[in-house]
């Protein structure tokens, strides 16, 4: 399904009805806010991603491993990450920003979930604004004691670290890759690995070394290896420099 943008932002928080999704609780999206990462002598990269607690907010790694610095945007709102928490093999980081006036989300899990479920995604694809996309659980894969969530909510440029809801508004996952050739899959890491992370110490904000399971081709995960052994691809909108 195309993502819907969500216009009229009032003051940055409240959000107008949208046709069509007058169902979905859409106070989720005031949650989730905007990256910018921006590599040394290099252009800026755009993402998304869910505040969690405490000043901290989960996004993916490769929306920032190349950054020396990192903003967290919401409306007109602007927040410097201090700090980060990197799974990178996971593609899982958490931001340490200080100053973050934004209400939390519920963090879920992938145990309770079942196949042809409702999701709902939220995030800001192409760096146009907050936007919303319902779909279905396609399938769950089992990986690294967890479960990779495949969706029917397609997510298009700027969508990596979006969050992923379920129908009781707990966030369940973030958006974070495409499957690359033969049939389209949209993937979400599950939300599952984030309590390890956060107990982990925060480092410097600086550039990332490593590689992410989904794009490893010597060791792909099965459920991508239907498509050839291809790496996935990620969802990077170009940002201001």
């Amino acid at each position: 399904m195309r993502p819907i943008v969500l216009l009229g932002m009032i003051l940055g928080y409240g959000i107008l009805s949208v046709p069509g999704a007058a169902d979905v609780d859409h106070t989720l999206a005031l949650s989730v806010v905007q990256i910018q990462a921006y590599p040394k002598d290099a252009r800026a990269f755009v993402g998304s991603g869910v505040v969690l607690d405490h000043n901290l907010v989960a996004t993916n790694c490769h929306v920032t491993r190349h950054a020396n610095a990192i903003v967290i945007g919401k409306g007109a709102l602007r927040y410097r990450a201090a700090s980060q928490r990197a799974d990178l093999n996971h593609d899982f980081c958490i931001l340490e920003a200080p100053g973050i006036a934004l209400p939390a989300a519920s963090l879920g899990t992938t145990a309770g979930l079942s196949v042809g479920q409702p999701i709902y995604l939220y995030g800001y694809p192409r760096a146009i604004g907050i936007a919303f996309a319902e779909g279905r659980i396609e399938d769950l894969h089992p990986y690294d004691g967890s479960r990779i969530i495949e969706t029917s909510a397609a997510f298009v440029q700027g969508a990596s670290g979006s969050g992923i809801f379920d129908q009781a508004g707990r966030l369940v996952g973030l958006a974070t890759f495409l499957s690359a050739g033969g049939e389209a899959g949209y993937y979400a890491i599950p939300a599952d690995w984030i309590p390890p992370l956060t107990a982990a110490p925060p480092q410097p904000i600086e550039p990332l070394s490593g590689t992410l399971f989904w794009e490893n081709t010597s060791a792909l995960p099965a459920f991508l290896k239907r498509n050839g052994g291809r790496p996935a691809v990620p969802n990077l909108s170009p940002g201001p420099r």
